[in-house]
């Protein structure tokens, strides 16, 4: 019973969770209908409560995946994005914020 996946740790991941998802279908069999939206925006998260990114390779367009590379590429490329409202705060002498210039 191989699934195609030759890594036996990613195997066995694969096996936990079949092993899982079978546990929660057998106690609620309408889960799938009745599940919340995960707040990472993680498939697996949202179906099974917990992130296995180690195997999972069933979403392109993963969100974490996309996070993760966004992140390596504004290092790679010495990218700093400033997140602290004090950075567009008015600078002595520069006029209103709303109306430059004045």
């Amino acid at each position: 019973m191989s699934w195609g996946v030759e890594d036996e740790a990613r195997r066995k991941g694969v096996k936990e969770l079949m092993d899982l998802s079978e546990k929660i279908m057998r106690e609620n069999p309408n889960h799938v209908n009745e599940v919340k939206k995960s707040s990472s925006g993680c498939w697996m998260e949202q179906m099974y409560g917990m992130q296995r990114c180690d195997f999972c390779d069933l979403s392109s367009d993963c969100p974490i995946r996309e996070e993760s590379e966004w992140q390596a590429y504004l290092k790679a490329n010495n990218i700093v994005i400033e997140k602290d409202s004090d950075a567009r705060r008015q600078q002595p002498g520069s006029g209103s914020a709303d109306q430059p210039g004045r």
